[in-house]
């Protein structure tokens, strides 16, 4: 009963308008925050590392790719230039620079590669007719290479196996080639 003595002086006390004024909320006259937050900030730092740390990743690949695929576009150049000194001598020469004759290979095409874009010598061996060893005048093969930064599907199909591998074994991932006849 004194419950409802309470409410009733209340509510004669309190006018309506009153009542649903002090019903809203409070408001304070806050100014906007100017700025973010050191969890925003965290966030957008962990977002912006992940993005580049994939993209780095992925340019890396690509400029390996694209030097590997330079070196064997420069095999096919020097293999060209060493088949097109096959038929004018009739033998190969016994090392990329020069023949016993003092023949460069740049004679018989101008744009021959010696070294590849890392400054490596490409692997070369002039081998007798038999591809067995080495020799020093009258060649009739010769074994080509280049060592490549990553695993391709080229080195699927190469056309050396490691016993007739002359002088390339154990250097890592080579793409070798010998004559086209």
């Amino acid at each position: 009963m004194l419950y409802t003595f309470n409410v009733i002086n209340f509510l004669k006390n309190v006018k309506c308008n009153s009542l649903t004024r002090n019903l809203q909320p409070t408001t304070y006259n806050l100014q906007p925050s100017k700025g973010f937050t050191v969890i925003e900030l965290l966030v957008v730092v962990a977002i912006i590392g992940i993005v580049s740390g994939i993209i780095v990743a992925s340019v890396s690949g690509s400029k390996a790719k694209g030097r590997d695929a330079k070196r064997i576009a420069d095999i096919s150049v020097i293999q060209l230039a060493l088949e097109r000194y096959y038929d004018e001598k009739r033998y190969y020469p016994t090392d990329l620079s020069s023949s016993s004759n003092s023949d460069d290979l740049s004679d018989y095409d101008s744009s021959v590669p010696t070294k590849d874009s890392s400054g490596n010598d490409y692997k070369y061996s002039a081998l007798n007719a038999d591809n067995t060893a080495t020799c020093s005048n009258d060649c009739q093969s010769y074994h080509l290479g280049a060592t490549l930064e990553l695993a391709n599907g080229i080195l699927d199909d190469d056309t050396v196996d490691e016993d007739n591998n002359i002088g390339f074994i154990g250097t890592g991932l080579v793409y070798d080639v010998l004559p086209k006849f």
